[in-house]
C-alpha cells in the first residue's frame, strides 16, 4: 500500500514537474520577445490639443486620438465601479489572469456556439492593457501566451490603482473618443466629476461592442446592458438601493457636447503660430491647453458683418446665380437640392438651394429640400433673370420665411478687431468661407494699404517738428523716376485745393498734399517710421507715401494702435495662456505721445468731416468716440478701413479689407468708404446693441 502511494506521488510529482518545466520554458521563451512591463510607467498616449476662447468655450481640437488624461483620485467611484463590473469584477483579487472569467467565457461561448464567430473574451483589465499597449491584438495562440505573461509581469510590478488608471484613460469608447474624460465630455457635454450613475453605466456598456451600443437604432440593447451593470453595481456595493431605483428609472439621454465656436480662421492661425516653432506631430500629440484671446460674441458678430459686407458688394455685380435651369418641378427635385446643399461651404449666413415654382414682381415662390414653400425677394442683383423650374440659392434674412436671392461672392476679404491697450485679438476672420479658401487675408495677404498709410506719413512730419496747421501746397506735381518714367499723382476728386492746412490733407485724404508733404520732409524720415512700425522693410519710393507698398492687414492694425496708445504700438496677441502659463504682450514706441495725440484727433475728424463720414451717424447714435482712415488702391483693386472706437472705457482697433484673391478692380468708385467702411459701421452697431 505504501509502495503504491509512493508510486502515485512520484507519478503526479513528475507530471507537475513536467508541466512546471514546460510552463517555465514557455514563460522564458516567449518572455524574451515582449517589452518590459515598466514601459507602462513611461507610457504617454497622444493627448488632444484643445483651443479655447477667452471665456473657456472650445474653439477647436487637434488630435490623433481624442483623449484627456485623468489622475486616479479624480476618477469618480461610479466610473471605477461601473467598468470593474462590466470588464473585470475580480480585478483587485487576481494576479493578472482570472480563471473564473476564463471559465465563464468558455461556458458562454459553448452555450451560444460563438467560438467560430466572435467568442466572448475572458481577458482581465490587465490583459487588455497588455494587448492594446504592449503586445498587439493579432489573434493567435502565441499572442495569448505573451499577453498572459505580460499581465503577470504588470501585476507584480505596478500597483492595481495605477493599472486601472491607465486602462480608463486609454480604452476606446466610440465616436473617436479615447478614455473616460473625453467620452464624458462628448456624450454628455459635462466634466467627469459631474457624471451620474446611469451615465457611468452607459459608458461602461460601450467597450464590449462600440458599434452596436452607440447606434440609436440599437438603443434597447444599450438600455438592457446599462441596467444590467447598474444592478450589479448595487449588488457589489457601489451604489445604494435608492440610487439604483433613480438610475434605472432614467432613460438614456445623450447630450452631445456643444458645437465648437465657428471660427476656422482664428483656430487655424493658432495652429500656424505653434507649428512655426514645433512639429505638427508634436502639436497633435502633446495635449496643449491653449486659451486664446477670442471673445466668442465678438467673433460671431465680426464674421457675420464681413460675410454680409461681401454679399452686399456682390449685389452690385451681374447675376449668375442660377445653378440649374428649367427642372419643371420634377419628382427628384429633393435629390437635386440635397446634393447642392451638401456641397455648400460653411458660413454664418443660412444658405440653401430652392426650386422656383412661381415668379412674381417682387418675389419668387420657391420650394426647399424639405418641401417648404418660401418667398424669396428679388431685385437684389444686376440683370436678374429667373425662369420657372430654375434652381437657385437663397439666404435666410434671420426671420421666419424671409429670404432673398443669393449668389456666392467671388470677392474675399478679412476683418480683425483687437483691444488697443493689451493687443488681445478679440475676433478675426480671414475670408468669406474657410471651405472655399483657407488663405487668411488678415495674416497672409500682402497687399497695398492705399491711403491707410497716410496717417504715418503725417506722423513722420510731426516728428520732424511740423505742426498740424502748417500750410501745404495741394497742387499738381510730376516726378521723374529713376527709370525715366513720369509719376503724376492726382486727388481722388481730380481737383486741386491750393494752400491747405496739413491736417486737412489727411482728413480729406488728398494725394497731392501728401506727396508735397513727403517731398518737403524727405522719404528717409518717413521710411524710418514705417520700418519701425512694421509697415516697410526698406526705404520706400515716393509712390509709397500713397500706399504703393505691400504689407499685411494685421501689421496695419498693429501700427495704428500707436495713435491710441500714446505712441506705443502693441503687437496682436492671439493667446492668453498655454497650459495656464500667461503669455506676455509685446509693444514698442514708434512716435512721441504728442504726435500720437495729434494724429488721433485728426482721425476723429476723418469720421466727422472727411472720407470716413459714413461712420459719423453711428458715432452720434451711440455717443461713441470713433476715428479712422479709409484706403483705396489704384484701379480700385483693394478697399480698406482701419479705425478705432471707445466703448465702456475700452478702446478697440479694427481693420477691414476687401479685395479679390488675385487682385483686380472692384469697379469704378468702389472705394474703401463704399466697400470696407460699411462693414466697420455695421459691426459697431451690432456690437453696441449686444451690450458687450
Amino acid at each position: 500500500m505504501l509502495e503504491q502511494i509512493k508510486k502515485t506521488f512520484f507519478f503526479f510529482g513528475s507530471v507537475l514537474f513536467i508541466f512546471a518545466t514546460i510552463g517555465f520554458s514557455m514563460f522564458f521563451y516567449f518572455g524574451r520577445e515582449i517589452p518590459s512591463e515598466l514601459t507602462l510607467l513611461e507610457y504617454s498616449p497622444p493627448i488632444s490639443t484643445k483651443i479655447f476662447s477667452a471665456d473657456g468655450d472650445l474653439i477647436e481640437e487637434y488630435a490623433l486620438e481624442h483623449r484627456s488624461i485623468v489622475d486616479f483620485d479624480k476618477i469618480p467611484l461610479a466610473i471605477k465601479g461601473a467598468f470593474l463590473i462590466a470588464e473585470d469584477r475580480d480585478f483587485y483579487t487576481h494576479s493578472g489572469i482570472s480563471m473564473k472569467s476564463l471559465f465563464r467565457a468558455v461556458v458562454e461561448n459553448t452555450a451560444k456556439k460563438s467560438w467560430a464567430k466572435k467568442p466572448a473574451g475572458g481577458s482581465t483589465i490587465t490583459q487588455q492593457i497588455a494587448k492594446n499597449l504592449l503586445i498587439g491584438n493579432k489573434r493567435s495562440l502565441t499572442r495569448k501566451i505573451k499577453e498572459a505573461i505580460m499581465a503577470f509581469r504588470i501585476e507584480s510590478t505596478i500597483p492595481k490603482d495605477k493599472i486601472l488608471e491607465i486602462y480608463l484613460n486609454q480604452l476606446y469608447l466610440g465616436k473617436g473618443c479615447y478614455g473616460i474624460s473625453e467620452a464624458t465630455e462628448y456624450y454628455f457635454g459635462k466634466e467627469l466629476s459631474k457624471i451620474s450613475h446611469e451615465e457611468a453605466a452607459f459608458l461602461a456598456a460601450i467597450p464590449s461592442a462600440p458599434s452596436v451600443y452607440i447606434n440609436v437604432i440599437n438603443s434597447s440593447k444599450l438600455l438592457t446592458k446599462r441596467n444590467s451593470i447598474l444592478y450589479q453595481m448595487y449588488e457589489f456595493g457601489y451604489i445604494s438601493k435608492e440610487e439604483l431605483k433613480t438610475a434605472i428609472s432614467k432613460p438614456i439621454a445623450i447630450k452631445f457636447r456643444k458645437n465648437k465656436i465657428f471660427s476656422p480662421y482664428f483656430s487655424d492661425e493658432i495652429f500656424r503660430i505653434f507649428t512655426q516653432k514645433i512639429s505638427t506631430e508634436h502639436f497633435f500629440k502633446k495635449g496643449y491647453q491653449i486659451t486664446t484671446t477670442m471673445n466668442k460674441k465678438i467673433q460671431l458678430i465680426l464674421t457675420k458683418t464681413l460675410e454680409d459686407g461681401l454679399i452686399d458688394y456682390t449685389k452690385s455685380q451681374k447675376w449668375n446665380g442660377t445653378l440649374l435651369g428649367e427642372q419643371n418641378n420634377t419628382e427628384n427635385y429633393k435629390l437635386i437640392l440635397n446634393e447642392i446643399n451638401r456641397k455648400l461651404p460653411s458660413t454664418i449666413n443660412k444658405i440653401c438651394a430652392c426650386l422656383i415654382l412661381e415668379i412674381n414682381k417682387e418675389y419668387l415662390l420657391c420650394k426647399t429640400e424639405n418641401g417648404e414653400k418660401i418667398k424669396v425677394k428679388t431685385n437684389q442683383y444686376k440683370n436678374e433673370k429667373f425662369s420657372k423650374g430654375d434652381v437657385i440659392l437663397c439666404r435666410n434674412l434671420e426671420k421666419p420665411n424671409e429670404y432673398e436671392a443669393y449668389q456666392q461672392p467671388e470677392v474675399t476679404g478679412g476683418a480683425i478687431i483687437m483691444e488697443a491697450k493689451t493687443g488681445e485679438v478679440l475676433g478675426m476672420t480671414g475670408g468669406y468661407s474657410f471651405d472655399i479658401s483657407a488663405f487668411n487675408c488678415i495674416t497672409q495677404a500682402k497687399r497695398q494699404p492705399g491711403s491707410t498709410i497716410k496717417p504715418f506719413i503725417y506722423a513722420a512730419a510731426l516728428e520732424q517738428g511740423m505742426d498740424e496747421n502748417d500750410i501745404i501746397e495741394d497742387k499738381p506735381i510730376s516726378i521723374t523716376l529713376l527709370d525715366g518714367k513720369k509719376y503724376s499723382p492726382r486727388n481722388y476728386t481730380k481737383k486741386c485745393y491750393g494752400k491747405t492746412p496739413m491736417r486737412d490733407g489727411l482728413i480729406h485724404s488728398r494725394n497731392l498734399s501728401t506727396i508735397n508733404l513727403a517731398l518737403l520732409i524727405g522719404t528717409k524720415s518717413i521710411s524710418k517710421l514705417l520700418m519701425n512700425a512694421g509697415l516697410a522693410e526698406k526705404k520706400i519710393p515716393i509712390s509709397g507715401v500713397l500706399g504703393a507698398v505691400e504689407t499685411l492687414p494685421i501689421n496695419i492694425v498693429s501700427a495704428f494702435s500707436a495713435f491710441v496708445n500714446q505712441g506705443e504700438m502693441v503687437y496682436p496677441k492671439f493667446i492668453k495662456n498655454i497650459d495656464q502659463t500667461p503669455c506676455k504682450t509685446d509693444r514698442h514706441r514708434i512716435c512721441s505721445k504728442e504726435t500720437a495725440e495729434t494724429i488721433k484727433g485728426i482721425l476723429i475728424d476723418c469720421v466727422k468731416l472727411g472720407t470716413a463720414v459714413r461712420a459719423a451717424p453711428i458715432a452720434e447714435k451711440y455717443e461713441m468716440e470713433i476715428g479712422g482712415k479709409t484706403g483705396t488702391t489704384n484701379d480700385f483693386k483693394d478697399a480698406w478701413f482701419v479705425g478705432y472706437f471707445v466703448h465702456n472705457e475700452k478702446t478697440y482697433i479694427m481693420c477691414v479689407f476687401v479685395g479679390y484673391k488675385i487682385p483686380k478692380t472692384l469697379g469704378q468708385r468702389f472705394s474703401g468708404a463704399k466697400v470696407a467702411l460699411p462693414v466697420f459701421a455695421s459691426f459697431i452697431e451690432k456690437f453696441a446693441e449686444s451690450n458687450l
